[in-house]
């Protein structure tokens, strides 16, 4: 008697290559089009220190604030690779390759389906989606690839090879050098595959999976770390629950729910994805992987219910890529646009800064918040005071400097700074407290960024003639010049914003403000011309507060349409990053701005 055909769904592969590939190339367009990391800057940075050494560091070396505490890399192997491929083709080649990964790491769960490679594919683009924070240039990158390539090792039911298990341990090897705080995985899968052929094996056959687990156990450790670096897992883990209620936590719900159905039909592959789903929900940076690993789970419940279907290459144009255009534009829209400029390794940010302090020989003791420390270290040899590494610092130490508008007096006093470089947050203007300070002076202002320097300091001849007196870059609405545009002041305001644009060449806000500021003065035609100008820069794409300002400009104008729309953009634009307040602050103006400007 025949023994029946086994279901389309219990297969251990669909491969299909021309679905492959297009999923492939729309998560690599999602990850090369996606946000930026700062902290790539310092996997960088470490990587050229360990070129340089042939040893990963034991201490840092980048802040003076930490004083030479304890600090080593989890990720050695991966800062290596960034540091090779920035030297050779910048932060482009970083993002290809950290991009390559990842899509690649999605393209290899396809086959693990339940017979519709269409619907698979559709479920893995809409998880790679909901993945989009961890598709920055970061070693976690890898963990895509990583998962998926153990997933579909072990998945197999057939007779333990050993060149399977090589394969194990060499993944493994490879996995705790280029990000170890997660490669405590690879043990795990492992562990599974051995327990389950214990259950069920053949005797023999269950000591090679157990075999197998040993040698990657070992393998594990052959990482500067070794097993010290299984307590790096839950470096970041908040309260049970937290942030589940976004995309991806919404395939870490429905996957676990998967698993119930999946259990019996696919117990490694099952078990294995519901350890990641459960450690995402307790470790925030593992969220986007967790929703790559519910895919499998989601996959294989689905073909219970859809009747399985081969699907052609010309289904696959029909129906498959314009599905992913669409897709793709909606997270360049929604994402890519408004996130991915904003800041971190490869947005363009504190070039400027870097090239200002070097070319006018600022030099001493600097202070920095620490949401810029990562890419100061990246661009400058400097020591930095305080970056935003986890557990490097006490936490009363990252509070004061983060906290440094309230702090910051005090924080001088023991640390004697000589300059000071902090983010040039216009709305609040928390950078008040160093202009009320008769001792400092800002002598350098771009959209981003801003540098004082202490006028009892190394640095006192560069704020005695570099200061900015009658212009406040640091504030959000041009109008703060209407009073520098009296009569008497104007030309040497005019001069001082000149100035400002020739030390920040590209920045927008300078010109926004001298357009505003050529307009009170009735010069309408070279005010209309600079206000073209800003417009068409690049920042005024996403950056809310240049909105914010280009809005108040054409108000000013008498261009109330265009000004009600940039107001309504800069708005939408602040609550996408998270800046409420700032959101708040725009629509009040835009209530004002009109009558304003009629009373005007």
């Amino acid at each position: 008697m025949k023994s029946a055909a086994p279901r389309v769904h219990e297969k251990p592969h669909h491969p299909h290559w021309p679905l492959a590939a297009l999923l492939f190339v729309l998560v690599f367009a999602f990850a090369w089009d996606g946000v930026r990391d700062p902290a790539t800057w310092i996997h960088v940075r470490t990587g050229r220190a360990i070129l340089a050494g042939a040893e990963t560091p034991r201490r840092d070396a980048f802040s003076y604030g930490a004083a030479g505490a304890h600090w080593e890399t989890d990720s050695w192997l991966s800062d290596v690779l960034f540091a090779k491929a920035d030297a050779l083709g910048g932060p482009d080649l970083v993002r290809a390759l950290t991009a390559a990964v990842a899509a690649a790491g999605f393209a290899l769960l396809l086959p693990i389906s339940h017979g519709n490679p269409l619907a698979a594919a559709g479920l893995l683009s809409l998880a790679a989606f909901a993945s989009w924070a961890g598709f920055a240039p970061a070693p976690a990158a890898f963990d895509f690839l990583f998962f998926a390539l153990f997933v579909r090792l072990l998945r197999p039911r057939h007779r333990f090879r050993w060149t399977d298990g090589a394969a194990a341990g060499i993944l493994t090897a490879l996995w705790a050098n280029l990000h170890g705080s997660t490669a405590a995985l690879a043990l795990g899968l492992a562990f599974l595959k051995a327990f389950k052929a214990s259950l069920r094996a053949a005797l023999r056959e269950s000591l090679g999976y157990w075999g197998m687990f040993v040698g990657c156990a070992i393998m594990f450790s052959w990482n500067p770390l070794g097993y010290g670096v299984l307590g790096r897992l839950f470096g970041d883990a908040p309260a049970w629950g937290a942030g589940l209620a976004s995309a991806s936590g919404l395939f870490i719900v429905v996957g676990l729910a998967a698993c119930v159905l999946t259990l019996q039909q696919e117990f490694v592959t099952t078990i294995a994805s519901a350890t990641v789903m459960a450690l995402a929900v307790v470790v925030p940076s593992m969220r986007p992987l967790g929703a790559l690993a519910a895919c499998p789970v989601m996959a294989l419940a689905l073909g219970h219910y859809m009747r399985p279907r081969l699907d052609t290459t010309g289904r696959v144009l029909r129906w498959g890529v314009p599905s992913a255009l669409i897709l793709f534009f909606i997270y360049r829209a929604t994402i890519a646009l408004p996130l991915a400029s904003s800041g971190g390794y490869g947005a363009p940010a504190l070039e400027g800064v870097a090239h200002f302090l070097d070319a006018n020989g600022v030099h001493g003791a600097m202070f920095n918040e620490p949401a810029l420390g990562a890419e100061l270290i990246g661009l400058t040899t400097r020591p930095v005071f305080v970056d935003e590494r986890p557990g490097l610092y006490q936490e009363s130490f990252l509070d004061d400097a983060t906290n440094w508008p309230r702090t910051f007096s005090s924080l001088d006093s023991v640390y004697h700074f000589d300059y000071a470089v902090v983010a040039n947050r216009r709305a609040g203007a928390p950078a008040r407290v160093l202009d009320e300070n008769p001792d400092w002076r800002l002598v350098y202002a771009d959209d981003r960024a801003l540098v004082y320097a202490k006028r009892s300091g190394v640095n006192a001849a560069l704020a005695a003639a570099s200061a900015f007196r009658l212009v406040a870059p640091n504030r959000l609405w041009p109008d703060e010049l209407d009073a520098a545009l009296a009569p008497a002041s104007a030309d040497a305001a005019l001069a001082e914003i000149d100035r400002w644009s020739l030390q920040a060449p590209d920045s927008a806000q300078a010109l926004l403000w001298k357009a505003y500021a050529l307009g009170r003065l009735k010069r309408t035609d070279e005010a209309d011309g600079l206000l073209a100008t800003a417009l068409a820069r690049p920042a005024l794409a996403w950056d809310p507060q240049l909105q914010a300002e280009a809005a108040l400009t054409l108000a000013s104008r008498g261009r109330g349409g265009e000004a009600r729309l940039w107001f309504n953009r800069a708005a939408r634009s602040a609550r996408r990053l998270g800046d409420e307040s700032l959101a708040l602050e725009v629509d009040r103006r835009a209530q004002t701005a009109a009558p304003a400007d009629a009373a005007r």
